[in-house]
């Protein structure tokens, strides 16, 4: 699997709330920033953002505000249309999958 450090720090909560209510963590190169404890399928999901970053480098955040403008003139969410958040909820059902 790929290397990774998460980072579990409380106090991020209310910052993510102010973009979106549910958040959980994100990702940023290999360091996983969240505000309480992963499961194995959270978990999953921020790995598949690792690889991303991974791929395609310092470009992704550049990449991911697109897809996410891209998904909302189609009419989709920005967030749950976006490709890049399509492939990491893949990666979820894939360790349901497995188990």
């Amino acid at each position: 699997m790929t290397s990774h450090r998460l980072h579990v720090w409380p106090w991020l909560r209310p910052l993510g709330r102010l973009l979106l209510p549910d958040w959980l963590a994100i990702t940023i190169g290999r360091d996983v920033l969240a505000w309480r404890d992963l499961s194995e399928r959270e978990l999953r999901h921020e790995l598949a953002h690792v690889a991303q970053w991974r791929r395609h480098g310092w470009t992704l955040p550049v990449r991911y505000a697109l897809e996410s403008f891209r998904a909302w003139r189609a009419g989709e969410s920005w967030y749950r249309g976006n490709r890049f958040e399509v492939e990491a909820r893949a990666a979820e059902r894939s360790a349901e999958d497995e188990a």
